[in-house]
C-alpha cells in the first residue's frame, strides 16, 4: 500500500463510522453507479483536477471489502484533505461489482481506490 492509503484507510473508516450514512443496495454495482453519485460533489472535485493526490483539497474514493458470503461493502465517498475528515460517504451493499471497479481496486488486492 502507498503511504497516502496507509494515511487515509484509519480516517475513512472512522468518519464512516461516526457519520450518518446511507446504506444502499445493488445487485450489480457498476462504475457507471460510481460516477453518478461523484458527480454530485463534481464542483468540489474539478477544482482539483491538476494537482497531485496528495496536494488536492477533495479526493474521490471507495472502499471495497470481498464479504465471506461473495457480496461486497463498497464505502464511497469525498475526502478533505485539507481538514483530514470525510466529507461525505455512503455505504453500498453489492452482490456484484464490474470490472471496471475490480481494476480500480487491483482485482482485490487494494482495499482502497482513488477516482480521477
Amino acid at each position: 500500500m502507498d503511504p497516502f492509503s496507509i494515511l487515509i484507510w484509519p480516517m475513512i473508516w472512522a468518519g464512516v463510522a461516526a457519520s450518518i450514512y446511507a446504506t444502499v443496495y445493488f445487485a450489480d454495482l457498476t462504475a457507471q453507479i460510481i460516477y453518478e453519485w461523484f458527480r454530485k460533489f463534481a464542483y468540489l472535485l474539478v477544482e482539483n483536477d491538476r494537482r497531485s493526490f496528495e496536494n488536492r483539497e477533495y479526493v474521490a474514493f471507495t472502499v471495497q471489502q470481498a464479504m465471506a458470503s461473495g457480496d461486497y461493502n463498497v464505502v464511497e465517498g469525498i475526502f478533505d484533505n485539507k481538514k483530514q475528515k470525510i466529507y461525505d460517504a455512503r455505504v453500498i451493499q453489492a452482490g456484484s461489482v464490474d470490472t471496471k471497479i475490480k481494476q480500480a481496486h487491483s482485482n482485490g488486492r487494494k482495499e482502497v481506490a482513488f477516482w480521477q
